[in-house]
C-alpha cells in the first residue's frame, strides 16, 4: 500500500466517528500522517519468548510521547496497538490487534 491508500482508508473508517472520544482526545485528533514503521510482534512458544520485526503503517498516536500507538496492517485489514516495550527493544511493540480503527482507539 501506499501513503495515498492508507489514507483513503483511514477516511473510511473514521467517517462520522472522527468525534469519538477516549483519553480526553478525539479520534480526529490522534490522527497522524501515514509513515511505515518496523514493531515487534512477540510471543511465547513453548516457554521461549519469539520476536518477530514487521512492517506496519503508524497512523496515530496519544498526546504523551510515551503513549500508545495506533498501526494499522500493510493490506489494510487491521488496526492495532503499539507501546514501548522494554529500554533494549529496538522498535516499538505489538500490543494485540483490535480490528476497526474506532475499536482500537477506544482501545488505547
Amino acid at each position: 500500500m501506499t501513503a495515498g491508500e492508507v489514507e483513503d482508508v483511514i477516511r473510511s473508517q473514521v467517517a462520522d466517528a472522527a468525534g469519538v472520544q477516549s483519553h480526553g482526545m478525539t479520534l480526529e485528533s490522534a490522527l497522524i500522517l501515514p509513515q511505515e514503521i518496523s514493531v515487534i510482534f512477540r510471543t511465547v512458544e513453548n516457554g521461549r519468548v519469539r520476536d518477530e520485526k514487521i512492517q506496519v503503517w503508524l497512523v496515530g498516536q496519544e498526546m504523551v510521547s510515551d503513549g500508545y500507538r495506533i498501526v494499522m496492517r500493510n493490506d489494510g485489514s487491521q488496526f492495532g496497538l503499539v507501546s514501548s516495550g522494554f529500554p533494549a527493544d529496538r522498535h516499538p511493540i505489538l500490543v494485540g490487534w483490535y480490528g476497526s480503527l474506532v475499536a482500537t482507539f477506544l482501545a488505547m
